[in-house]
């Protein structure tokens, strides 16, 4: 009867372990997909010489065809490309540095806590992923 008793009660946390690493999966998943378009973006405005709106319209192509399309969060609009570098740098300038900033909201893990008794929120959003990847310009003229 003991073994029982331990099964019904280790079976269902056992349950939910294994379905909790699923959020956490899709976050970091998430996290992966923005790195690698974020750096091939980056290698597109190294080319160019500054991020430009065609890379960035191809970008948020790229990121609706995973399913990661724009948001809007409290009246503003992601992906975000604020602060990226949006004048023509040359090869040659004193400073050939390129900045992209990409910043999308990232999924709220927190959630799955208030299953358990926890602290966390019912928002959809809860933080931001931001990638500042930087880069040297190869544009001649």
């Amino acid at each position: 009867m003991a073994n029982v008793l331990v099964t019904l009660y280790v079976m269902p946390v056992m349950l939910f372990l294994s379905m909790a690493i699923v959020p956490f999966f899709v976050y970091s998943m998430k996290a992966d997909h923005l790195n690698t378009l974020a750096n091939h973006a980056l290698k597109e405005a190294e080319a160019v010489g500054y991020v430009s709106p065609s890379i960035i319209a191809a970008t948020n192509a790229r990121l609706a065809q995973l399913g990661m399309g724009s948001v809007t969060v409290g009246g503003t609009a992601y992906p975000s490309y604020t602060g990226s570098t949006d004048t023509k740098v040359l090869r040659h300038s004193a400073d050939p540095t390129i900045r992209l900033v990409l910043k999308y909201p990232a999924p709220n893990l927190t959630r799955i806590l208030s299953a358990v008794g926890g602290n966390g929120t019912s928002s959809t959003h809860e933080g931001f992923y931001n990638l500042v990847l930087y880069g040297k310009s190869e544009a001649y003229e």
